[in-house]
Formats: C-alpha cells, structure tokens, sequence
C-alpha cells in the first residue's frame, strides 16, 4: 500500500508539473491575420497549430480562394521552427511565385528583448519547396524584424528579400518586402483579449519592368481561452501591377498545445 501510495504521488506531481501553455493573442505571427509579424518566438516547448481560409478578389484574374496550415514549435529559448503549406483555387499562385501545395520550412530567432532604448530583434529564415501545383525551384528567403512599444501601441518593421528558384521569361530571380505594422490591445491593462492590427506593405511586383505593389490591411485577434485565439484580416493592393488583389480577407484559429 505504502508503495502504491508513493506511485500515486510521483504520478500526481509529474501530471500537476506538466507545463499547460496559455497561448498569447498579442505573438503575432505571419498571415495570422496580416503579413507582418513581431520579433518574438512562441514559448521554449510550446507547439502551435495556426490554420485559415481565405478570399481573394483579383481585378484581372479569376477571384480565388485559399486554405493556409502551420505549425509551430519553440525548439529552444528564443527560438522557433515552422512547417506549412497553402493550398489554392486557380490561379495557383498562392503569393507570387509560390504555387499552391508547396511547402514551407521557417526558423526564427529573437536576439533580445526590447528596452527603453533599444527594439527587440529577430531574424527570420524560410525555404518554399517546389511540391505544389505547377512549381519548380526552391526559394530561400531572409527577413529581419523589429518590434518596439510605445505606451500600449506596438510597432513591428518587417524587411526581407527572396532569392527565386526557377524563374521563367521575364519574372524576376530575387524580391524585396518591406511591410510596417501597428497592434493595440484593448482593455490593457485591466482584461486585455482584443488586439488592434493595421500595416502597411511594398513589394516588387513578380514580373521585372512592373511597378511595385502597394497596400494596406487592417485586422483583428481574439483570445477565446487560455490556448486558443481567433484571427480576421482584409486588406487591398491598392497600387501596382494590373495583376493585383483589389481585395483580400482571412479568418484562422490558432492553438497551443
């Protein structure tokens, strides 16, 4: 009995030491809802599952519809690992060159925290494998990211560059993105769920000789418990090529385990 008694026990604090995440609505995370994202690595050993659907309205294409699915797991103390895929209704390009089934391996890692001073820093680097529809060559991509507060406003500066693989014709074999984006949590700091998302963003058009694209998005997320939050997102490319989005909007869930 006695011995039983101590199992029980061993048992009991191995369960009550388990760590139970609490997933952060305010770790904003590429696509989930806009396309910045902050300096900052989910949790050392936290797992993250974040999916979404969306629309997107083309003013010289057909409008089309896409389906996006990541995972997320903090390897190490400030550090992240990612795998995912997008899937797309025609056209196939799901951003650019990347065609729809393709699959995506990311690392992040954050340098520090941020201080009065000083933004936090983080440096972000994915691989776009050729698995998708129609695709060919592998992408490598870098992005450098800051995040500074401002009483409760956050900033976020996203800046990267994309080495294209398998270019054809007159598309281009390397894209910059520059997007810059603000969060607000509503509440704070009293009961803080909501957060605010606007951004801005630039990149260079898919094709060479065409103007750069601009836009503007503007979003929302939502904590629902303690390992769940909800997204929406829309925005426009308002500047550009012809072959550009008028309108886009997305809706995903995220989930820590």
């Amino acid at each position: 009995m006695r011995r039983l008694t101590m199992l029980a026990s061993a048992a009991l604090v191995g369960v009550l030491s388990t760590p139970l995440w609490a997933i952060d609505h305010s770790n904003l995370d590429e696509g989930r809802p806009l396309r910045f994202e902050d300096a900052y690595p989910v949790a050392h050993g936290e797992k993250v599952i974040e999916t979404g659907v969306g629309a997107s309205f083309e003013r010289k294409h057909d409008d089309r519809i896409f389906l996006n699915a990541e995972a997320l797991y903090g390897l190490v103390p400030n550090a992240q690992i990612g795998l995912g895929t997008a899937f797309s209704t025609d056209p196939r390009e799901v951003d650019g060159q990347e065609k729809s089934g393709d699959l995506r391996l990311s690392a992040l890692y954050n340098f520090n925290q941020e201080s009065l001073d000083l933004p936090a820093f983080a440096l972000k680097g994915q691989a776009n494998f050729p698995t998708g529809v129609d695709s060919s060559g592998t992408d490598l991509g870098f992005t450098g990211i800051a995040t500074k507060s401002f009483g409760r406003l956050g900033l976020h500066l996203n800046a990267g560059y994309t080495f294209i693989g398998g270019e054809k014709g007159d598309e281009r074999d390397g894209q910059y993105k520059v997007a810059l984006g603000t969060s607000y949590p509503l509440g704070a700091p009293q009961r803080t769920r909501t957060t605010l998302l606007a951004g801005l963003f630039t990149e260079q058009s898919t094709f060479r000789g065409d103007k750069n694209v601009l836009g503007a998005e503007a979003g929302v997320r939502y904590q629902l418990g303690t390992q769940s939050t909800v997204d929406l997102g829309m925005g426009s490319e308002f500047a550009g090529p012809d072959q550009r989005s008028s309108l886009y909007v997305t809706a995903g869930i995220s989930y820590s385990f």
